[in-house]
């Protein structure tokens, strides 16, 4: 039996961040607070050893970084303001209605900018620093996106702005003073699975706004091996890809020194969260793969950590083959 999930009821239009969290991100969230907090430590007390003037200078190094980073935030977001083009009713109704719907759906009601342009690295980037939000997405990229339906769109939306309500930008700035003293090789073994789960927790956001399984990994695979070919990605596939990873110790590994999840990763941790929170949908996902999809997908799931996240006797259901 599975535990007791609350689904988001589509009537209702408040995501619930509890039960799109993901099951590791706040356990990682406190290891990765308690060692800042550390190393914190360790810096003023080795200052404070060498003297009240190596103190004051560590803070005055502190407040220096963060008035430098308010200053390039504000230039920044200057130069988008000349260079690119802002989403308001006037400029693009239909963008602009998504946002504000998918702001009341996280009760989300802080500003935020968010600009077109023609080229943007890595299709979307937000900005959360010194109380700048900017969210700079593609053009090409929307017009994709709105193209393919407004769910592609929401779980696009609803990612970021589901990063700006849980608040996954928190320790940006902790990081970045502690970076400036090239301390990075001591922050990242403890900051970079937070950040993993943190994408995760984003893309369950997502999903849930979006309210649409197969659009939702859609987005996924178009930014996995782009437009012309997201619509020919064979789910099995990717599953069978999944596999290889999880028994990979050197992907596994490349995993671990970088920011964000593998992608097939994100792809499959959707597909398993799905399985928890609107198991209808996942049920029709399962239906639509073949029989060794849905053995490879047996064998995800039960390796996922939401997964271990139920009681220990739940087991998946197999669907029926399809005539």
């Amino acid at each position: 039996m599975s535990r007791n999930v609350p689904h988001h009821d589509p009537r209702d239009p408040r995501v619930q961040l509890g039960v799109a969290k993901h099951p590791y991100e706040r356990s990682r969230l406190v290891l990765a607070v308690c060692w800042l907090a550390l190393l914190y430590v360790i810096a003023l007390g080795s200052a404070a050893t060498a003297g009240p003037l190596a103190l004051v200078g560590l803070i005055i190094l502190a407040v220096a970084v963060v008035m430098g980073y308010w200053l390039i935030m504000r230039l920044w977001n200057a130069r988008l303001l000349g260079r690119a083009v802002k989403v308001t009713s006037e400029s693009f109704p239909e963008l602009h209605a998504e946002i504000v719907r998918i702001q009341q759906e996280l009760d989300y009601h802080r500003p935020i900018d968010v600009y077109v342009a023609d080229e943007v690295e890595g299709k979307v980037t937000i900005t959360s620093l010194l109380g700048t939000r900017v969210l700079l997405i593609e053009g090409g990229f929307a017009a994709d996106l709105q193209a393919g339906g407004s769910a592609s769109l929401r779980f696009l939306l609803g990612n970021f702005i589901g990063y700006l309500k849980a608040r996954h930008g928190q320790l940006a700035l902790f990081v970045i003073i502690l970076d400036y003293m090239k301390w990075a090789a001591f922050i990242d073994p403890w900051i970079l699975p937070y950040r993993r789960s943190a994408e995760y927790t984003c893309d369950q956001i997502g999903y849930l706004c979006a309210a649409d399984l197969n659009a939702s990994l859609g987005v996924i695979s178009r930014l996995t091996v782009g437009k012309e070919l997201a619509g020919s990605v064979a789910p099995a596939g990717v599953l069978e890809q999944a596999c290889r990873v999880a028994r990979s110790p050197l992907s596994r590994y490349a995993e671990v020194c970088q920011a964000g999840p593998h992608m097939v990763n994100r792809y499959v941790n959707l597909v398993t969260y799905a399985a928890e929170v609107k198991p209808a949908e996942f049920e029709r996902y399962q239906a639509g793969l073949t029989e060794n999809g849905r053995q490879l997908l047996v064998t995800l799931l039960l390796q996922s950590p939401h997964a271990h996240h139920r009681s220990d006797t739940w087991t998946p259901r197999p669907s029926a083959s399809r005539s």
